[in-house]
C-alpha cells in the first residue's frame, strides 16, 4: 500500500508517572474521587510525540506549540498555567529515567485536584507519562479509514470553548465514535449546528481538491487549534500545495480527490471511504502520501521543521 511507514519491532514498558512533583509508579499517580476533576472534569491535557532519531537518542516534536496550548487551556479553565513550564524538564528526564530509545506518545495533564463544589477554585496538579506509540494501522499497513460522517455535533463557543483541550469536551464525541464503530465505520467526523463539517473526535480533517488543493474546515467551525493541524497547512505551501481553511460540507467532503484524518496520536489516517462513497484517488494519493513523507523526514530529524504557527484565541475565559 502507498502509506504503509514501518514502526517498532518491539514494545518497550515505561512505568513512571510524574505526579504532583515526583517520580512514582503510575498506578499511584491517582486523583481523589472527590475531585473537581473528577466530579466536574476540569482536566486540561496534551498529547506529545517522541520520535527515534536516524542520528539516534529522541526527540520531542513540536513540543513548543504544545505548551502554548496548554497554558492556553489552562488559563480557559482557571488552573495554574505555571506548572506548564516544567514540562519539558520532567519529559526529559522520564526519557533519561526509563531509557526510553523508541517512539512514544507523552500525556501531559493539569487537573483540578481538590474536592469542592462546581465554582470552587481549583489547586492544579500536574501528571506527565510516556506510553510506547508506534504507528497505527492506517500507516503501519497501509490500510485506509472508513469515515462516517455523523449527526453529533461540536458544540459552539458559546457552550464550551473549542480552543480549550479539557477533557469534559470529549464525552461527547466518544459517543459519535462509539456510534460509528457499531455502524462497522472506523471513525467519523462530527457537525457543526448549521450542518458544516467540524472534526473527528480526536483528530482534524483534510480534504485535496483539484489535484493540489489542501482544504480543512476554519477554527470558526468549532475545530481545536490544532498542532499537526497547523503543520500540515504549513508544510503543505512548502511543498507547493495550495492550502486554505474553509467551510466544508459534507457534499463537498464526498468529492473530495483525497480525505485525511491528522492528529498527535493518530499521525495521519488516510480515509479510502466517506459514508459509503470510496475517496477517488485511493489508494494512490500523492498530496497525502507527500505530507507523510516529509513529517516523518522531519520527525526523523532528516531536515529542518517547518515552522508551526498555533493559531489561538487571546486570554482567558469570558
Amino acid at each position: 500500500m502507498t502509506f504503509a511507514v514501518g514502526g517498532q519491532t518491539k514494545t518497550p514498558v515505561w512505568p513512571l508517572a510524574h505526579h504532583r512533583g515526583e517520580l512514582v509508579p503510575r498506578e499511584q499517580a491517582t486523583l481523589p474521587v472527590a475531585s473537581i476533576a473528577l466530579r466536574y472534569g476540569v482536566s486540561v491535557f496534551e498529547g506529545i510525540r517522541v520520535y527515534q532519531q536516524d542520528s539516534g537518542g529522541v526527540a520531542v516534536w513540536a513540543l513548543g506549540p504544545h505548551l502554548d496550548r496548554l497554558r492556553h487551556s489552562c488559563r480557559t479553565m482557571e488552573l495554574d498555567e505555571s506548572l506548564c513550564d516544567e514540562v519539558p524538564a520532567i519529559i526529559d528526564e522520564l526519557i533519561a529515567t526509563q531509557g526510553v530509545a523508541e517512539d512514544g506518545y507523552v500525556r501531559v495533564a493539569v487537573s483540578a485536584v481538590n474536592a469542592g463544589g462546581i465554582d470552587e477554585a481549583a489547586e492544579s496538579a500536574l501528571t506527565v507519562t510516556i506510553t510506547p506509540s508506534g504507528r497505527k494501522r492506517w500507516l503501519a499497513k497501509g490500510e485506509g479509514v472508513r469515515l462516517a460522517v455523523s449527526d453529533w455535533q461540536r458544540p459552539s463557543d458559546a457552550v464550551f470553548p473549542s480552543a480549550a483541550k479539557n477533557i469534559s469536551a470529549y464525552a461527547g464525541p466518544r459517543l459519535a465514535l462509539t456510534e460509528a464503530k457499531r455502524a462497522g465505520f472506523d471513525s467519523c467526523v462530527l457537525r457543526t449546528a448549521d450542518g458544516l463539517i467540524s472534526e473527528a473526535p480526536t483528530a482534524t480533517l483534510f480534504l485535496v481538491e483539484d489535484g493540489n488543493r489542501v482544504v480543512t474546515p476554519r477554527l470558526s467551525d468549532n475545530v481545536l487549534p490544532g498542532v499537526t493541524r497547523a503543520w500540515v497547512l504549513a508544510a503543505a505551501r512548502a511543498l507547493g500545495f495550495s492550502a486554505v481553511e474553509d467551510a466544508v460540507t459534507e457534499e463537498r467532503l464526498r468529492a473530495a480527490d483525497e480525505v485525511v484524518l491528522c492528529g498527535t496520536g493518530l499521525e495521519f489516517g488516510p480515509v479510502r471511504e466517506v459514508a459509503g462513497v470510496p475517496v477517488s484517488r485511493w489508494p494512490v494519493c500523492p498530496v497525502t502520501t507527500a505530507l507523510i513523507d516529509a513529517y516523518f523526514d522531519q520527525a526523523r530529524g532528516r531536515c529542518a521543521p517547518t515552522p508551526i504557527e498555533l493559531a489561538l484565541p487571546a486570554g482567558g475565559p469570558r
